[in-house]
């Protein structure tokens, strides 16, 4: 379904989207087939789109490099150097260029999703004044209150449940589960439990290395056995897209692709 959706809707495509076909680059079943749309997608984009937003930019490298784009091309080698520019003072980076910024400050995903394009690169990048920010971010404000993003973008980095920069963050989530194995979503409307943010939580959850064993895992796909319906079912454009890359990606982590 996933396939299908991002093959109609391919054109339309935001670059700051393009984790939603992250799990088809890594499906053993459907990855052959579905590189070669990827880098047309990407190489059709010109710099100064790819570099409009930092998070648009890492995710062009991270994707281009998955669908088997090299990491010594021009697009690649451009765009890092772009992104090393748009670094702040606190050692992070947020989502937009530095020369947009007023009082933002640095955000733990995106200095996360920017780590992950360095290190699927291949290029060098200062990891421990990353890991630095991202210890105090945790103890600032906890990614957010939503550490998934964060985790999974560490993932791409070589990151699992054994890294004692990720120990906290997982905890934090297992001990915010709902009663019903859900997650109380981004809107007050999902307080009792989100199927969107359920399904990136369960992501984050096995991109770290939890399996199936893990009650967090098996609480949470529970909670969206009776919703898989829904979710296969997602219009293109809707919440549900989402949250159908997040439960793709979980079933991909788990080794239960069919």
């Amino acid at each position: 379904m996933l396939k299908k959706l991002s093959l109609k809707n391919i054109d339309n495509i935001p670059l700051t989207d393009l984790y939603l076909v992250h799990s088809l680059l890594k499906s053993k079943i459907h990855k052959e087939d579905f590189k070669p749309v990827i880098l047309g997608l990407i190489e059709r984009q010109n710099l100064g789109n790819i570099c409009e937003l930092v998070n648009s930019a890492a995710l062009t490298v991270l994707t281009y490099i998955m669908a088997g784009g090299k990491c010594s091309s021009d697009l690649v080698v451009k765009t890092l150097d772009w992104i090393r520019k748009q670094r702040l003072n606190d050692g992070g980076w947020h989502w937009k260029p530095k020369a947009d910024i007023v009082s933002e400050e640095s955000e733990a995903w995106c200095t996360a999703l920017v780590h992950a394009s360095f290190k699927i690169a291949n290029a060098s990048i200062d990891q421990g004044t990353i890991i630095e920010f991202l210890r105090s971010k945790w103890i600032l404000d906890k990614w957010g209150g939503f550490p998934e993003i964060t985790l999974i973008y560490l993932s791409y980095a070589g990151y699992d449940e054994k890294h004692e920069l990720v120990k906290e963050p997982l905890n934090y989530l297992r001990e915010t589960q709902l009663s019903n194995g859900a997650w109380a979503g981004y809107s007050p409307k999902t307080s009792k439990g989100g199927i969107f943010r359920t399904c990136i939580v369960l992501n984050a959850l096995t991109s770290m290395g939890l399996k199936l064993e893990e009650q967090a895992v098996l609480k949470g796909l529970k909670f969206l056995k009776p919703r898989v319906k829904r979710i296969l079912n997602a219009k293109w454009g809707s919440i549900l897209v989402q949250a159908l890359y997040g439960l793709a990606s979980t079933l991909l982590n788990l080794n239960l692709e069919k």
